[in-house]
Formats: structure tokens, sequence, C-alpha cells
């Protein structure tokens, strides 16, 4: 019904232009910008009715299912923005439209930037408002934390004080956020030899993060890298399809920092001209203007890692590209399929934020946290890329066949084309010891967002039996997935398990000797019988057999047990 509504809404919008155009047709002075109205409409008509032979709405019920999970990403992607570029000459059917992914089109496609299409340069000076702008639904308040980028997305009712994730004061919401769709250009004049290069308008571009809510709990695994002796070296916190915002403050050269945000006619949807930022000819407007930020939104699998103690920024930025070239190089990725950003910004380094770029995701991140050895082989990984022996740490001091010695950083270690912004910063020689502890550690990792201690002595707490607390002594030691809850009741089956995996849907049972008599294993036989209609795993760990030999029998639910040496 939600995307039916959206839907309509849609067509309206495309009514309404239609309108407007058929208005203005009657004045002989307006049939120029009528004929280009009527051309825009029938471009975006097109799109809403899904004409041609791709599915360009976003309105799309399996793209819909796929950002829930229900349907693979890959196969639905997320609909990418579009920007309309007029014909040549106004003939009909030379105009295009260009497309880019969200995260891209946010700076792309912002305010007033520049495009270069087939040897002519275009100006993004309007955006299409959507319908829902009218009844003032379009704009959108968030609070973010200044400590760790975290986002608090708010309605009507009043910002909350401190941040859900690490509990610092939460400073003033930002009240005027516009949510970025399909843009429209104006050809303003061809490339010539004149130009030596492309002109590209800087932004400032900022990173959120919100972790995805289901049935009324944070979707999100919290897990931590201890060294042998059992101390903390970095946390890390895993959320699938979690909630990632963009947002576009306003260009980097504008004079007043503490103004975030652009003027935009919200009648007509024209960006105003900044005469101090760029020459470009301004457009019409109209008396009803606001300032907005414009920001897009998608859904990723992310990873939040602080390294323990605190490192300085240029430490932060070292580590960061270590861990992206590192991690690509261990699971076999491109450089689009993986993203990094520091949180909460550029200045102040707290948190790396590493989430799979690539539409679908590729499974690479929730593995850092479920095995316990990824991360201590990506920093192994890591070492050799920075030129340092993976095992002692001594330093090679450059790449094998490399002409020169490599003093902070190189292209056969942290530099790269898309961290040119951090290159000032990078430096390998503040990595190695770092590094070399973690490669010597081990995750633990813990099925809910508490930390794994804490989770262990939480179901300590719940447990009815001795049985009970050996059986999760065991898991424990052979550092498996831990349980979500303990003594679940499941309305449905009106059974109490001693045990249960929610992300897994399975129920797990430790029977002790009372479950030997006959009338307990019928009782048991039925309670299985019941679980197993409604969907669920059942496990049985009996107290006469070894439970050691059951938990390698469920490698994917439990994890690989580690032989210790």
């Amino acid at each position: 019904e939600r995307w039916r509504n959206l839907f309509l809404s849609a067509l309206n919008q495309a009514k309404r232009q239609t309108k407007i155009v058929h208005d203005a047709s009657r004045e002989p002075e307006d049939r120029k910008r009528a004929k280009r109205l009527r051309a825009e409409a029938e471009a975006q008509r097109d799109l809403l009715l899904e004409r041609g032979s791709e599915f360009h709405s976003d309105f799309y019920s399996y793209r819909y299912f796929a950002s829930e999970g229900f349907l693979p990403g890959y196969s639905f992607p997320r609909l990418p923005l579009s920007a309309y570029l007029p014909g040549r000459r106004r003939k009909k059917g030379t105009e295009e439209f260009l497309t880019r992914p969200r995260f891209l089109a946010i700076s792309e496609f912002g305010p007033r930037s520049f495009i270069y299409h087939e040897g002519s340069r275009y100006v993004v000076n309007k955006v299409i408002i959507p319908v829902e702008y009218e009844e003032g639904k379009v704009k959108r308040r968030a609070a973010q934390c200044k400590a760790c980028g975290y986002l608090h997305p708010l309605g009507d009712e009043p910002s909350q004080d401190l941040c859900e994730y690490c509990g610092t004061q939460l400073p003033y919401p930002y009240d005027n956020l516009f949510n970025l769709q399909n843009v429209s250009t104006r050809r303003r004049d061809r490339i010539n030899s004149d130009e030596e290069e492309r002109f590209r308008m800087g932004y400032e571009l900022k990173t959120g993060i919100r972790f995805a809510v289901r049935g009324g709990k944070k979707s999100a695994q919290q897990a931590a890298l201890k060294d042998k002796n059992g101390e903390e070296l970095a946390s890390l916190v895993y959320g699938h399809a979690a909630t990632i915002w963009r947002l576009n403050l306003g260009w980097r050269r504008r004079q007043n920092k503490d103004q975030a945000g652009y003027i935009l006619d919200t009648e007509r949807g024209y960006w105003a001209n900044n005469k101090a930022v760029d020459d470009d000819p301004a457009d019409p407007m109209t008396a009803l203007t606001e300032r907005v930020i414009p920001f897009v939104e998608d859904r990723r699998n992310c990873i939040l890692l602080r390294p323990a103690g605190g490192l300085s920024n240029e430490a932060m930025a070292s580590l960061q590209a270590a861990l992206k070239a590192s991690i690509q190089v261990h699971f076999q990725l491109e450089d689009r399929e993986l993203a990094t950003e520091p949180l909460p910004n550029d200045d102040d380094r707290r948190l790396i934020l590493l989430y799979e770029a690539a539409e679908g995701g590729a499974g690479v991140l929730r593995r850092l946290v479920e095995d316990a050895k990824a991360l201590p082989r990506v920093a192994k990984i890591a070492l050799d890329i920075c030129h340092f022996d993976p095992e002692t740490g001594e330093d090679r001091k450059r790449a094998p066949n490399a002409p020169e010695d490599c003093e902070a950083a190189c292209y056969d270690c942290l530099l790269s084309y898309y961290n040119q912004r951090d290159h000032q910063y990078l430096d390998r020689k503040l990595l190695s010891k770092l590094l070399l502890s973690w490669a010597s550690g081990k995750v633990a990792t813990s099925p809910t967002p508490v930390p794994r201690d804490q989770q262990i002595k939480r179901l300590l707490k719940l447990c009815d039996s001795n049985q009970e607390r050996k059986w999760l002594d065991l898991v424990d030691k052979l550092n498996l997935k831990l349980p979500s809850h303990a003594q679940h009741f499941i309305e449905s089956c009106k059974v109490r398990l001693d045990f249960f995996h929610q992300s897994e849907g399975a129920a797990i049972f430790i029977d002790g000797p009372h479950h030997d008599t006959p009338e307990q294993k019928a009782k048991d036989d039925k309670q299985q019988d019941d679980l197993e209609n409604e969907g669920y795993t059942v496990i049985r760990f009996h107290h006469k057999v070894d439970w050691k030999e059951i938990l390698e029998k469920y490698p994917s639910l439990f994890g690989k047990i580690e032989e210790k040496k």
C-alpha cells in the first residue's frame, strides 16, 4: 500500500507538470519554455511508467524486497540517480539521462556542479522536486553525534540528549535535510582547447551511519580483537544492511563554514547561484526559497572499527588505507567493492567505517567478526603490503623490484587514487608495532550488540542447571559463536528452549539425566516435531555423548573449532 501511494503521487507530479506546460503554451512568449518543459515532462513520465527495456522506477516491488534482504541485491540493484541532459537544438529524441550510484551522485550531481558529456558541458541547475514537498514531507530532521558519527533520524519530536551508540551529548539537529532525487541540467557551452583541465566543484561531504532495528533490537554484532593476555586491541561492530547517509554540507570554499546547505527554489526546483564560488549565469528564481542540505541514503553491510588507546589522525588514516588494501587482497576484491570512511570526520578520526560498496554486498565483512583468525590474517597481509616482515616486523624498506626505498608511503603500499585527500597523512612506519600485535591476536565475537564477556555473564545468570553452564563454558572455551538467548520461550509451540540462536533459528536443548525416562523422551520428541514444523532447527546435547562432536557437525552455526597447540 505504501509503494502504491508513492507511485500514484509520482504520477500526479507528472500530470501537474503537464498542466504547467499546457498553461504556459497559451502565451506566445512562453512557448520556448513550454517546449522544454514538455520534453522534460514526457521523459519523466516514461521513467515513472517504466517504459523501455529496463525498470527505471524506484517503485519497483522486487527492488524493495531486495533492499530488505528478501531477494539478492545484485539481481535487483538499488536505482541510481539520473541527470537529465537536454538534447542539442531541442530535437526530440536527442535528450539523454546520465546515471550514477547514490553515493557518487551526491557530489557529481551536486548543486551547480559541472557534467562533461560527449564534448559538451552541462551545469546541474535544477532538482526534480517530489510531490510530497507540498505537504512538507520532503525535508527531514536528524541529529548526528560529533564523537562517533552515529545518526539519529527525527520526526516532529524533540531531539534526544545522548547518542545511542556512544552516550555523548548530541548537538543541535539538522532540520532542513533534503533527500536528493533526479536532477536536470542546462547546456552551458562546449569544451574547447582553452580549457586545460576540467573544473570540479569541491563539496564538503559528511558520512553518518545507523544500524538497522529488527524485532525491536539493534541488528549488530559486537566483537573484540584481543591479544594472548586477553587485553583488548580493537573493538568491532558489524551491522547487516545498516543505513548509511551522505550529506552535502556545502562548498569547501564557502566563506561562512558554519552555514551549511544551499538555497533551493521550492517552487521551480532551481539551485541558487553562488557568486563567491562560480560565475555561471543564474536561473530565474521565485520568492519561495529555502536553505536545504542535500543527502542520499542506502543500505550496506558495514563494520565500525575502533583501535584501543586512541591513535593520531596520521596513524588512523594510514591504518584505514592499510586495512582496505589488505582486505581486498585477502578476500580478492576490487577497489570499488569496498569503501572506507573516517568517523566522525576527516579532522577528528576516532573510528574507521568499512562498508561493502558492491550492490548486494560481497559478504566479507561478516567474516571479520565471525572468524577468529580473519582479522589477524588481514593484519599480516597489511604488514607485507607496508614493506614489513609479517613475522618479525623488520622493515624491508621497499616493495619487491621497486627502484627506490619507500620513506613514508608509495603506490605499492598505502597510496591509491581513491585516498588522494589523505596522502599528506599516510605514513607506513606508524603501523608496524600496531599491526604486529594485531597479527598475533584473536577475535572474540558476541551475537548481540553487547561485548562477548557481558553476553556470557548474562547467559550464565539465566542457566537453570549445571549441565547448561558446562555446555556454555565449552562453547566459550572453544571460542565458538554464543547463543543469543537463554531460556527463550516459543509461544507458537509452547516450548521453552535452553538456548536459542535467533539469527539462525536454531533451538538448543541440553538433556540431563532426567531426560532418559520414557515419559520425558516422548515429551521431547513431540516438542522437537512441533519446532521443526515451525521451521526451527533443533539440536540436542545429551549428557552421555561427546558435545564437541556435535558442535563440529554445525560449523555454519557455531563456527569452526580451532584445536589448541
